[in-house]
């Protein structure tokens, strides 16, 4: 009877062990949620909600006894579950609820996923329905939205903007870069107008950056009136200026690669259209051993030979962009040629008049005393005083690009 005693004794006390010796107890790590023993109130509601997450009862039975210090057997866990009225078989649900509660997560971030995470999304919310209810439910509300998804398409964000000069959205563009020819441009919010399209010695120089605003807001007589670019830091100097000149700091923006929508967008035109030609052919001259991007010889020849060429073969392709026409398209796209929507916004639905002008002073101030001029480059004196010996011109055609950049580097190689 004793020993009896003692037993019962000692399943009480394991039964009802005090917080404190949980809290040293090596069974419960620190990341659980709460040591303390639940009344029942708090069991409860812990079921619920490992329930609605979607945990099995063998996993609920586990989480309860590793994170919470509650113990009880699969048996008892079923029974609380059916004192709750809770089955995973048999589900009573209001469909206009269900409807509401759906329409709700798709007004949102939420927009975007499938059937199985809003699903998912309703059973955290307490709402138990079965999946294919929702998948039928989500065919009916949002019917493109399942189209996308099945194409594996994403929903893209529309993009407002007043007028031309409205906002400006600057970035480099690194493809050719590895060859020595980073190009900076500049594209204008509304109309898509490619304001400014450079081969530059680097887009990572603040001072050339800067300069090509300056050029850009010196022809059109005044700046924008917002200013995005990334979170380079070439775009120091160029930030600063703008800031000048509208006398507000928060007129220039650092904004991530995928907000710069505008002109990242227009870098996958140039790809397709025209850098993916010049790639290929810089990847056969390495091929063939003409050229060693690894050495400074081999780039700067490179680049005496072919700079004025790709500078005058971008600015064909952003006098042709500027002049296509764009057709409308699902995404609100205004339909119109580059130019004329940057000229003539009223005759489309945009607001004219968003330049803010400049004066002279304020330009040429920021000219003197903001950007920096270019060092000479001894490469290049070289190479333009043996050109100039050989009474030759610079060439007009990538053929004679090539045939120019084999000539010099033999002359500077072997002297001849």
């Amino acid at each position: 009877k004793s020993h009896g005693g003692s037993d019962i004794s000692r399943r009480k006390s394991c039964q009802f062990r005090t917080a404190e010796s949980l809290v040293f107890s090596p069974r419960f790590p620190a990341f659980c949620l709460s040591f303390k023993m639940a009344d029942n109130e708090e069991e409860r509601k812990l079921i619920k909600q490992l329930f609605y997450r979607g945990h099995s009862n063998e996993e609920i039975v586990g989480m309860l006894s590793k994170c919470h210090g509650i113990d009880i057997s699969l048996s008892t866990l079923k029974r609380r579950l059916k004192d709750l009225g809770m089955s995973r078989r048999y589900l009573e649900y209001d469909p206009n609820n269900v409807r509401t509660a759906i329409l709700e997560l798709l007004d949102g971030p939420n927009s975007t996923v499938g059937y199985r995470s809003v699903w998912h999304n309703l059973r955290m919310k307490g709402i138990v329905v079965p999946r294919v209810v929702v998948q039928k439910m989500l065919k009916e509300i949002d019917p493109d939205g399942v189209e996308s998804r099945k194409a594996h398409r994403l929903k893209r964000r529309e993009y407002h903007c007043l007028g031309p000069n409205s906002a400006w959205h600057a970035d480099g563009y690194d493809k050719l870069k590895p060859y020595g020819f980073p190009i900076h441009g500049c594209i204008d919010g509304f109309s898509r107008k490619v304001i400014w399209l450079y081969i530059t010695r680097s887009n990572n120089y603040p001072d050339n950056i800067a300069a090509y605003y300056l050029d850009a807001v010196k022809q059109l007589g005044g700046c924008p009136r917002e200013l995005d670019t990334d979170l380079g830091t070439e775009n120091g100097t160029l930030a600063g200026i703008h800031s000048f000149f509208m006398n507000d700091p928060d007129s220039h923006r650092y904004v991530s690669s995928p907000r710069n929508q505008r002109i990242e967008s227009w870098w996958s035109f140039l790809r397709k259209n025209w850098s993916t030609w010049w790639i290929n052919l810089f990847k056969d001259m390495i091929e063939k051993g003409v050229l060693n991007t690894a050495d400074q010889l081999h780039l700067e020849c490179l680049w005496y030979c072919f700079s004025e060429l790709l500078q005058m073969d971008l600015e064909r392709v952003r006098n042709s962009w500027n002049t296509h026409y764009i057709r409308k398209s699902r995404h609100d796209t205004i339909a119109g040629r580059p130019d004329a929507l940057f000229h003539l916004p009223e005759r489309y639905g945009g607001t004219d008049n968003q330049i803010v002008p400049l004066s002279p002073h304020d330009i040429s101030y920021a000219y003197s005393h903001l950007v920096q001029k270019d060092e000479d480059n001894d490469y290049q004196e070289y190479f333009q005083y043996v050109i100039q010996s050989l009474n030759k011109k610079k060439p007009e055609h990538w053929r004679e690009a090539l045939q120019m950049y084999r000539e010099l580097l033999d002359i500077a190689v072997n002297g001849r």
